[in-house]
């Protein structure tokens, strides 16, 4: 019986071994569809002699739920800003150890993205991988630009044209309070209402997402809520294709900008090769070819620098997110109580349509 004991002791203690060999050598990656360039993955994998496996999502809200159900022990995610600091209030975040992060040493932030980020919410807890805005997306067919002096073109039906609203409550309250120039991460239940009235004295087309961005270009829509990556998708394919571009994406002076960053979930099992991911993307010149591969705005100013250069050619109109003189403003969680009422009220304007 001790022998059996003894053997059946050091077979659990194999198996107990090659797990954590296992867990060393392997890293859980959750990141949104299309949004890091696989090679650079492979070559990471290469590098290190680990394997990467790697998971995509849809929506924040997918990825908090993949985090939670604690599934997966994820080593890396991607969330945005205001889930950034929701996961952190839900105590789901590892603080990032900056004195791992030897890529700092070669690379900065863009100023405009220092100063969006160093809050208590969000330094500790990310690094910003890229970063946009929401704007309007429109048809230079069918409207006339000197409409566009701000979010007053989203909120009258005045000028004829057809219009889509994001179907997200975050952003679609968002923009109704830009055009109100009130905060956009008010808790105030008055000003909310004055949003929702904003929403609802306004006829739209359709609430749609990714879909907005196909019915400006086909003519569907005159003109839509859209974020930054969206419009920048429409247009690269549309170059691809050799498409007339007959779409352009109007920014006004105030508006949210969001940061999507690498975050180190509580379910990491392995921080250090953690770390090393997010030091491989810091480098200048994988982080040029991500930038390229993905053709959002990058956070680095080298490679910020580098994309917009004329080897590169991505000097576009709004491809920096916050110009000179402009003014941007994250989204914060705030509560779930909040959540819940910009919900309920989508819910109401929606159902008035």
């Amino acid at each position: 019986m001790k022998k059996l004991h003894i053997l059946l002791v050091s077979f659990v203690a194999v198996l107990l071994l090659t797990g954590c060999q296992q867990a060393e050598n392997t890293l859980y990656v959750l990141n949104w569809g299309e949004y890091m360039d696989q090679d650079l993955v492979a070559e990471f994998e290469a590098l290190h002699g680990v394997t990467v496996v790697y998971e995509e999502v849809g929506s924040n809200e997918e990825m908090e739920v993949k985090i939670k159900s604690g599934v997966t022990n994820y080593d890396v995610a991607f969330p945005s800003d205001y889930m950034i600091d929701k996961l952190r209030q839900q105590d789901l975040l590892h603080e990032i150890d900056y004195d791992l992060l030897t890529g700092f040493d070669e690379v900065s932030l863009l100023p405009e993205v220092s100063a969006l980020y160093e809050d208590e919410a969000y330094a500790p807890y990310l690094v910003p991988y890229f970063w946009g805005t929401i704007g309007i997306m429109y048809n230079t067919d069918t409207v006339d630009e000197a409409d566009l002096t701000g979010w007053d073109v989203l909120f009258t039906n005045d000028h004829g044209y057809k219009m889509g609203m994001y179907d997200s409550a975050r952003d679609a309250i968002a923009s109704a309070l830009l055009y109100l120039d009130e905060d956009v991460n008010t808790a105030d239940e008055t000003i909310l209402n004055n949003a929702k009235q904003a929403l609802m004295d306004t006829s739209y087309e359709i609430f749609g997402e990714d879909n907005l961005k196909g019915y400006v270009h086909s003519g569907n829509l005159d003109l839509a809520l859209v974020y930054s990556g969206d419009y920048f998708d429409e247009m690269y394919t549309a170059e691809v294709d050799g498409e007339a571009i007959n779409f352009a994406y109007f920014v006004p002076e105030k508006t949210n900008v969001w940061i999507d960053g690498f975050v180190i979930p509580t379910t990491s099992q392995n921080q250090t090769l953690a770390h090393e991911f997010i030091n491989f993307f810091l480098n200048v010149d994988r982080s040029v070819r991500n930038a390229d591969w993905v053709g959002y705005a990058p956070v680095l100013t080298e490679v910020y620098d580098t994309m917009v250069s004329d080897d590169y050619g991505y000097d576009y109109d709004n491809y920096h997110p916050q110009p000179e003189g402009s003014s941007r403003v994250m989204y914060q969680y705030i509560s779930q109580e909040r959540f819940e009422l910009l919900n309920t009220i989508l819910n109401e304007v929606k159902a008035n349509q």
